[in-house]
C-alpha cells in the first residue's frame, strides 16, 4: 500500500520532477496547438496537457518500492494474457482499496477535459482507454512497474466517470442558460 509519505517522496525524486517541470514548460504551447486544432478552449487544452503530464510522471517514472514492504511485484499484465479466467476475474472485481480508489480519480480530469476539447464523452473516454493501454503496456520495461488489467479497468473508469461528468454538466447547463 502506497502511504502520503511514499507518494510525496517518489515524486519529489529527479526524474519525476524533471518530466513534471517538462510538462509544466511544455503545457502553454502544446496546449495552445491542440486548442488551435480542436477549436477548444485554450484553459482547457493546457490544463489537459498538465493532466497528461501528471499522469505520465505518477505511472511511467521508474519506482523503486520502500524497503520492508515485502509484497513482491506481481506479474506484469502481459504475461497474464493466455488466463482469460483470470483476466475477466480482475476486471469484474470490485474496487476495494485506497490505490485503486486513486487510479479511477487520476483519470478522472482526463475524461472531464477531454469532452470540452473534442465535444464528445465517447472520444474522451476512448482516449483515456487508449492512454491506459498504452501505459500499462510501456510499464513493462520501467523498472519498478508492473502493468495491470486492474489498473486498466480502475483508470478507464475514472475517464468514462470524468466524461459522463462533464458531459451531465454540459446537459445541465443547456438546461439553465444565465440570466442576463
Amino acid at each position: 500500500m502506497l502511504t502520503a509519505e511514499d507518494l510525496w517522496a517518489f515524486i519529489t525524486e529527479p526524474t519525476a520532477v524533471a518530466v513534471m517541470v517538462a510538462t509544466l514548460a511544455g503545457a502553454w504551447p502544446i496546449g495552445r496547438r491542440i486548442a488551435d486544432h480542436s477549436q477548444c478552449p485554450r484553459a482547457v487544452a493546457i490544463l489537459f496537457v498538465v493532466a497528461v503530464g501528471t499522469v505520465v510522471v505518477l505511472t511511467m517514472t521508474p519506482y523503486e518500492p520502500p524497503t520492508g514492504t515485502g509484497a513482491p511485484m506481481p506479474p506484469h499484465f502481459l504475461r497474464l494474457l493466455g488466463d482469460s479466467h483470470l483476466i475477466w476475474a480482475m476486471l469484474t472485481t470490485v474496487p476495494d482499496d485506497s490505490e485503486q480508489l486513486a487510479n479511477i480519480a487520476l483519470y478522472i480530469p482526463i475524461g472531464f477535459l477531454g469532452r470540452f476539447m473534442w465535444r464528445s464523452a465517447a472520444r474522451a473516454a476512448g482516449f483515456g482507454l487508449a492512454l491506459t493501454v498504452f501505459i500499462e503496456t510501456c510499464q513493462y520495461g520501467i523498472a519498478g512497474r508492473d502493468g495491470s488489467v486492474t489498473d486498466i479497468r480502475n483508470n478507464a473508469a475514472g475517464a468514462i466517470l470524468g466524461a459522463l461528468l462533464a458531459a451531465g454538466a454540459v446537459r445541465f447547463r443547456r438546461g439553465h442558460p444565465r440570466p442576463r
